[in-house]
């Protein structure tokens, strides 16, 4: 896999599907961060489907299904909308500095009995759950796991704009946004996966 003109230029490994919810061409040195983020939503398909409605403010980069699998909605070197009302050190409105990466899973999850229910209403087994306490937050909740083929997908991604732009930041939704957003959640290894791609790509 490979960047062509802002666009992943192989085919076996991952689709583009153009949005039309995009905002003008990043200024000169960036984009420099890279922002992560869980959809929400039970599957990729309804994720690209909101991400890419004419009707709603929002958009993202990149979309990781469940399987691993990458789908492109905007080139690299123009403005997603993805991370909203944000600030980080003395920049505020991260959409201006960042690629976004929206990785499909149903995030918080709710216990009932035995079984453990996102937002929408689906239900998941407790092999694809995680008891674990938000960074942001005292007690202890449980979340969707994300797949090992996700994050696979995720590291070698971001490695890969590691070298194809001046990537020196990568970080949460919940970063640059406390309080108001939680994901990617303590499913995610944020700092595994930050620390080994701006290691690597320094090399």
């Amino acid at each position: 896999m490979n960047i062509k003109n802002h666009i992943l230029n192989d085919l076996n490994s991952f689709s583009l599907v153009k949005s039309p919810n995009v905002g003008g061409f990043f200024q000169t040195g960036l984009p420099d961060t890279i922002v992560l983020h869980y959809t929400a939503g039970p599957s990729a398909q309804s994720a690209i489907k909101t991400l890419t409605s004419p009707s709603e403010s929002v958009s993202a980069h990149i979309v990781v299904d469940r399987k691993g699998k990458i789908t492109q909605l905007v080139p690299f070197n123009r403005i997603a909308w993805h991370a909203g009302r944000s600030r980080f050190r003395n920049r505020t409105g991260l959409n201006t500095y960042s690629i976004g990466i929206e990785i499909v899973n149903a995030g918080r999850l709710k216990k009932q009995d035995s079984d453990f229910i996102s937002w929408f209403g689906k239900k998941y087994p407790i092999e694809e759950v995680v008891e674990a306490t938000h960074k942001n937050e005292q007690k202890p909740s449980y979340w969707h796991r994300f797949t090992l083929d996700q994050l696979n997908s995720v590291y070698k991604l971001c490695l890969l704009l590691a070298d194809n732009y001046s990537i020196r930041y990568i970080m949460g939704h919940d970063e640059i946004a406390p309080g108001r957003k939680i994901d990617p959640g303590p499913a995610f290894p944020l700092e595994e996966i930050r620390n080994q791609v701006l290691f690597n790509s320094a090399q």
